[in-house]
């Protein structure tokens, strides 16, 4: 193996063609072999390692990439990058940020890892920090000559599109609007468009719901479900807008019609909470928030969290602790302070004095701007007399029977069997086929182990996962079954 030219030639050919078993079959043990001259091809290195991206083996990959940072390391931010974005594509959003912040530490201008960087904050639920990185990436952008900006546009564009979202989210909406404005005129000159018509359209429409003006946010929302008349976030949104005008009956039908689409699992949250607090039907928001819980794994913390306050208006307290204390769990890397602040209120109410304080110094350390709870930590602990124990639950009433359901083993979280049904190699996903006839998408890099030799009538385990990206579920975790 010294012709190194030869080799990386067909090594790329494969890569073209998507034959990435065949890459790491052929060449995947170049790191037994250090005092070869193939150890030391950082062009070779370099594709060897996505291949085994590809393949779901993050040891291979950190190995290679970190072999060519070594090589090259005036380029040792790129291939830190490379890492952080195989992590990402994983959903391991703490694990990217640590190789992010790696490659900036060198590379501190890194436009592409800022943003890169900005994005898994947001998916960490700090929006803050996510809109420090995104601003910074623009800033860059701004100030690069010409021939950098050209390169770096479509970035930008999806810089601008997440940093007004994150200025959104923090309720600073005349900012949010002059970086959707900017992503806008930005896309404008796109060929083809860095970000779809009706997701600029959506989040605008985001925005002017945020501000309170109804009007304009049916008007624009309806606007995007023209140009995309199958998404279930539309609908769900024009059932909000419906649902804060006043209109309980044509909110009812978006939420129902949002459910229903191939997408629309997300959107039984949004029925589950219409019953449970505009309409006030319990046994409707019950089933609706089961069946949330069992479809939509990744937004567990917002489910359990409804599911907690179902508990509450049934006059079952404990139950309701036990749900939101599950919630909080569910958000540990990234922290939930709306789930941290109902926690202490029914820890306290339940006479749990030092549950609610290590909650309230929880949400202390998230909110450190919101003086309150440390206030209210203060004076709690100070406290003479002893809090009376609240009487026992009530029985959980028969309409109610579904939340037996609910239980704090989400059925999602179940491992369930499935068989390969189609495998496309090349481009590394698949579908499997469970129970009595389901199917389910899945990726190679969602494989805990190595994804390798992959093919039809493979039996596997996963469990049922949430592709916020598509709005849909997807096999995560999967383990070949012997």
């Amino acid at each position: 193996m010294s012709d190194v030219v030869s080799i990386l030639a067909e090594v790329r050919s494969l890569s073209n063609r998507g034959e990435h078993h065949t890459i790491v079959a052929r060449y995947g043990t170049l790191d037994d072999t250090p005092e070869d001259e193939t150890w030391n091809s950082t062009e070779l290195l370099y594709e060897i390692g996505r291949a085994f991206g590809m393949l779901g083996n993050e040891d291979k990959v950190e190995r290679y990439l970190l072999r060519c940072a070594e090589l090259a390391p005036r380029r040792a931010a790129v291939f830190h990058c490379a890492i952080g974005w195989y992590f990402q594509r994983k959903k391991k959003w703490t694990k990217a940020l640590r190789w992010y912040d790696r490659a900036l530490s060198s590379f501190p201008t890194y436009h592409l890892c800022l943003f890169r960087r900005g994005y898994c904050l947001a998916k960490l639920h700090r929006p803050r920090e996510s809109v420090e990185a995104l601003s910074r990436a623009r800033e860059i952008w701004d100030d690069a000559p010409s021939e950098q900006k050209q390169r770096g546009r479509g970035v930008q564009v999806q810089v601008l599109f997440h940093l007004s979202r994150g200025l959104r989210d923090l309720a600073d909406f005349d900012a949010s609007a002059e970086a959707l404005d900017a992503c806008c005129e930005l896309d404008k000159h796109s060929n083809p468009p860095a970000i779809r018509g009706e997701h600029t359209l959506a989040c605008r429409g985001e925005l002017h719901l945020r501000r309170g003006d109804l009007d304009a946010a049916l008007a624009t929302f309806e606007e995007a479900r023209a140009l995309d008349t199958r998404s279930s976030y539309v609908w769900e949104r024009i059932g909000r807008v419906h649902e804060l005008r006043g209109e309980p009956v044509e909110a009812e039908a978006a939420y129902r019609h949002a459910s229903m689409l191939p997408r629309g699992s997300f959107a039984f949250l949004a029925v589950g909470r219409f019953y449970l607090h505009t309409t006030h039907d319990l046994p409707q928001a019950a089933s609706a928030l089961t069946e949330a819980l069992r479809r939509v794994r990744a937004a567990e913390p917002l489910i359990r969290l409804e599911l907690a306050r179902l508990q509450m208006a049934a006059g079952r307290p404990a139950a309701a602790l036990a749900q939101v204390e599950r919630a909080v769990a569910c958000r540990r890397e990234s922290g939930f302070a709306e789930g941290l602040r109902l926690a202490a209120d029914l820890a306290e109410r339940l006479g749990r004095v030092p549950d609610a304080l290590r909650y309230l110094e929880q949400l202390a350390r998230l909110t450190p701007d919101d003086p309150v709870p440390a206030a209210r930590a203060a004076t709690l602990a100070a406290g003479q007399e002893p809090v009376p124990q609240p009487p026992p639950d009530r029985p959980l009433p028969p309409a109610l029977a579904v939340l037996d359901d609910a239980t704090l083993e989400a059925p999602g979280r179940d491992r369930l069997i499935g068989v390969v049904d189609r495998f496309f190699e090349g481009k590394g996903f698949g579908f499997l086929r469970y129970d009595s006839g389901q199917s389910i998408f899945f990726h190679i890099t969602q494989c805990e182990e190595s994804g390798a030799e992959i093919a039809p009538g493979m039996r596997m385990s996963f469990i049922v996962g949430h592709n916020p990206k598509k709005g849909k579920p997807q096999a995560e975790g999967l383990r070949r079954v012997d």
